[in-house]
């Protein structure tokens, strides 16, 4: 069982999260979490974690000589750790990344800064930093989070079935086709006919068609790298073939 320890001074804020839906019921079965709280390893009778720049600017950083004691503490909790670190710097994650991460042998320690971050010596015992997007959050413990969930859907036996992972968004660089369900038809909007036709082969080739096309229009970004087979290519080139004659319709030659 992976074994993740949050290094963080609002460990509720994390286990808010980890009491509800799918996620809560696989703790304790393919996952468990661990918390270190820096406050614990604070050295005057305040028990203070931050403080002021050298140097000036705004804001409190959080001190190495708290936040180094405490990874070290994390660190005797697990196996072959990966240390992490939430950082607007880091690397933003993606699915590949989780899917690295999820195979990653050992356990994991997620760094969580807090004010205006941590003291930049502990990233000298940082194995990977990671962003969850170009925005700013107060802490790092809701990217903590994102990140665990991320990966700990990838482990087996947090799904029944374990295909269902494979084909969502993301996975094989493609979003996910749109999905439906009961009622057929509500308020005039039906179902597309051919979900509804049992034929299986034009069920799949539909939903192919519809991931090409929601990931050309909405993350065109994503379908240079996506891993396209034959199939998806041939769509592809009909589908692009029919916009160039909607350009051409519409502004001429």
């Amino acid at each position: 069982m992976k074994k993740f320890a949050v290094v963080t001074l609002f460990p509720e804020v994390i286990d808010c999260w980890l009491q509800s839906s799918v996620i809560g019921r696989a703790r304790g079965r393919v996952f468990d979490v661990l918390y270190v709280n820096p406050r614990d390893f604070a050295k005057d009778k305040y028990r203070s974690v931050d403080d002021y720049m050298f140097g000036g600017g705004s804001g409190m950083l959080m001190k190495y000589d708290v936040i180094k004691p405490a990874l070290d503490h994390a660190k005797t909790l697990l196996q072959n750790p990966l240390v992490v670190a939430l950082s607007a710097g880091g690397k933003v994650l993606n699915q590949e990344m989780c899917m690295s991460l999820s195979s990653y042998e050992g356990d994991m320690v997620f760094l969580c800064g807090h004010y205006e971050g941590m003291d930049d010596r502990i990233l000298d015992h940082v194995d990977l930093e990671l962003s969850v997007g170009d925005y700013v959050l107060s802490g790092g413990e809701l990217g903590a989070a994102v990140v665990m969930e991320a990966v700990v859907r990838l482990l087996p036996g947090f799904v029944e079935k374990s295909d269902n992972v494979k084909k969502e968004s993301f996975t094989n660089g493609l979003l996910e086709e749109p999905q439906f369900t009961r009622p057929r038809e509500y308020e005039g909007k039906e179902v597309p006919e051919v979900l509804l036709s049992g034929h299986h082969e034009r069920i799949e080739l539909w939903k192919r068609e519809q991931r090409i096309k929601r990931t050309l229009f909405q993350r065109p970004d994503l379908i240079m790298s996506a891993k396209l087979e034959p199939t998806d290519l041939e769509i592809l080139r009909r589908v692009l073939a029919d916009m160039e004659k909607v350009k051409k319709a519409v502004f001429g030659d």
